[in-house]
C-alpha cells in the first residue's frame, strides 16, 4: 500500500493509503511508528499504527467526550468519523464503550423517552428520537415502555393515572401563557392548530383546553 498525506489547516494531516482517505492523524504518529511519506507499507505495518495509535486515540477521545454528555451509538460514530478515524476503528470503539457500558442505547431511549413524555406529543417523541439517532425498533419498544412506567408512577388504576399526552398539552399551555378567560377565539383556535401539528389529538386537545374554561 502507497502512503501519502495531504496538509490541512491545523496540526492534523490527512492520510491516504493507495489514493484513497484513510485516516486524520498527526505527522509525529507516523514518526513514531518509523512510516515515511511516499514509502510501500504493508499490513503488518499499518496493524500496528492501528493498535498503537489511532485506536488508543479514538477510545480516549470517546471517553472525552462522554465525560461531557450523554451520547447515542450513532452520535458517538458520527463524533468520530468526523473526527477522522476510519470505519473500523470507530466501530471497534464503540464495541469497547458498549462493553463497559458507557453507551447503553436501551437504557438510554428508555430514559429519553420518559422525560419527552409529559412535554410531547408520542409523534414528536418518535421524531426527536430519531434524530438523537436511535434505530426506529428501539424508539418504538422505548416510547411504550415508558408509557407503562409512567402510568405506574402516576398510579396504577387508570382512573387515576392522567394520559401523559394530556400533561403535555398542560405544559404547553403553561409554556405560551395561555389564559383561557383571556383568549379570543382566534387565539383559541391557533393554540389549537399548534398543538395539533405537534401530534396532539384533537379529542385531546378540546379535553384540556374545555378543562382549562371550565376552571376559569
Amino acid at each position: 500500500m502507497l502512503l501519502e498525506l495531504q496538509e490541512e489547516k491545523g496540526n492534523k494531516i490527512t492520510l491516504l493509503l493507495d489514493g484513497e482517505v484513510y485516516c486524520r492523524c498527526y505527522r509525529k504518529d507516523l514518526r513514531s511508528i518509523g512510516i515515511a511519506e511516499g514509502e510501500e507499507i504493508d499490513e503488518t505495518v499499518l496493524d500496528r499504527f492501528i493498535r498503537e495509535v489511532l485506536l488508543p486515540r479514538a477510545k480516549r477521545r470517546s471517553l472525552f467526550l462522554l465525560n461531557k454528555k450523554r451520547y447515542t451509538a450513532q452520535e458517538m460514530r458520527k463524533k468520530l468519523t468526523a473526527d477522522g478515524y476510519p470505519k473500523e476503528i470507530v466501530e471497534e470503539t464503540l464495541l469497547y464503550l458498549k462493553e463497559l457500558r458507557y453507551i447503553e442505547d436501551v437504557s438510554y431511549a428508555q430514559g429519553y423517552a420518559l422525560f419527552l413524555l409529559p412535554q410531547c406529543s408520542e409523534r414528536e417523541i418518535y421524531q426527536k428520537m430519531l434524530q438523537r439517532g436511535f434505530e426506529k425498533e428501539l424508539v418504538t419498544a422505548a416510547i411504550k415502555e415508558a408509557q407503562r412506567e409512567y402510568s405506574l408512577e402516576n398510579g396504577s388504576d387508570e382512573a387515576e393515572s392522567e394520559p401523559p399526552e394530556l400533561s403535555a398539552i398542560r405544559t404547553y399551555l403553561r409554556k405560551k401563557g395561555y389564559q383561557p378567560e383571556q383568549a379570543t377565539q382566534e387565539k383559541k383556535k391557533k393554540v389549537m392548530a399548534a398543538l395539533y401539528r405537534r401530534g396532539f389529538s384533537l379529542s385531546d386537545i378540546r379535553r384540556v383546553i374545555g378543562e382549562t374554561e371550565e376552571m376559569e
